[in-house]
């Protein structure tokens, strides 16, 4: 059994008692009584009219306004509401000469041009004005409709990125373990350590929205150590990190892939030595993070200088979760490949 909306029913109440107090004070004007004696009158004619403008105004609510929606439908509600209004207004008429002649008896004409003129023009102001506000409700009700789905869209787009993001990565980092278990590497048991480390955070820590800055420059830094053990003295990595509150909220594993990026094309795709410079700054909520790692001049730069799919896939989830919030420059100058991101971490 349906719940009663107490609450809905209050505010129709209020709307009808307001209809008939503004519409008492204007048959006192119109016909030139004082407020004060003859307003309950006034009003008390107008609501023994009230049925009929409730029963046409609920029917057009209910059976005429859902065709609206239905544009295959535009001759049948044409006509339902010429054929509700004339019926409306036959009943008004009705009803106003029972109140002529039995409750303030006065010559009443059925049919006079003004009478049926004024009859027609209350009703249409009555449906208008709660038209209006139903229309008014439904838009706003439509808006948040819209709003949700729009949220709930966002929601599992970000939800497939860091679905992609995550086996992209650990397929990464396995092609690393792989190299070192290839040479037989005595670094093999602690690279498996380290990885097993940075996949519980991804695995249990990334499940929430937001993470605080310091957890993503920890995973960072097990990041580095982890991908210092594949390479010899060719690699140099100057990681360094200032961060002046390290609660602050981000996006998990927004940075990881830059990191990730710059070991991959970088150590990862050049046959000489390798440096890698990483700078995470964080003063008053601004996040800046640079990478910039060597590259072989006759390596050919990705398209549009995004990167890989991990790269893909942050500039997407920035799109999403710091629209206007944020500023990612990818390029390549000088043997150098470059990627400088600005964050706003302010809440919204």
């Amino acid at each position: 059994m349906a719940r009663i909306n107490w609450i809905r029913i209050g505010y129709h109440l209020l709307f009808w008692i307001a209809y008939l107090f503004f519409n008492g004070l204007v048959v006192c004007v119109m016909e030139g009584q004082k407020i004060n004696s003859f307003l309950l009158p006034a009003m008390y004619r107008e609501a023994y009219s009230l049925p009929v403008k409730l029963a046409f105004t609920y029917f057009i609510f209910y059976y005429v306004i859902p065709l609206y929606l239905d544009r295959s439908k535009l001759a049948i509600l044409v006509l339902m509401s010429v054929v509700s209004f004339a019926i409306a207004t036959l009943l008004y008429r009705v009803q106003l000469w029972g109140y002529f002649t039995y409750v303030e008896p006065r010559s009443y004409a059925f049919f006079g041009a003004q009478g049926v003129i004024l009859c027609v023009f209350d009703l249409y102001i009555t449906i208008t004005s709660a038209v209006i506000i139903k229309m008014i409700k439904l838009r706003y009700k439509s808006q948040e409709v819209e709003e949700r789905l729009i949220s709930e869209k966002l929601q599992s787009e970000l939800s497939f990125l860091r679905a992609q993001t995550n086996p992209h990565f650990l397929f990464n980092t396995l092609n690393n373990l792989f190299v070192l278990a290839r040479k037989k590497s005595d670094k093999t048991a602690d690279a498996i350590m380290m990885l097993s480390k940075i996949m519980r955070f991804v695995l249990y820590e990334c499940r929430a929205p937001r993470i605080a800055v310091a957890d993503e420059a920890k995973v960072i830094r097990d990041y580095i150590e982890l991908e210092k053990l594949r390479y010899n003295q060719r690699l140099t990595v100057d990681y360094q990190e200032v961060i002046d509150n390290p609660h602050a909220s981000i996006s998990p594993l927004l940075l990881l892939p830059f990191v990730e990026n710059s070991f991959k094309h970088g150590a990862g795709a050049t046959t000489g030595d390798v440096i890698i410079r990483i700078l995470l700054t964080l003063e008053n909520n601004q996040l800046k993070f640079q990478v910039h790692n060597t590259v072989d001049s006759d390596v050919e730069p990705a398209p549009n200088g995004t990167g890989g799919i991990g790269l893909k896939n942050v500039k997407r989830q920035l799109d999403l979760l710091y629209p206007s919030q944020h500023s990612l420059s990818i390029g390549r100058d000088n043997g150098m490949y470059k990627a400088d991101l600005q964050v706003n971490l302010n809440e919204q």
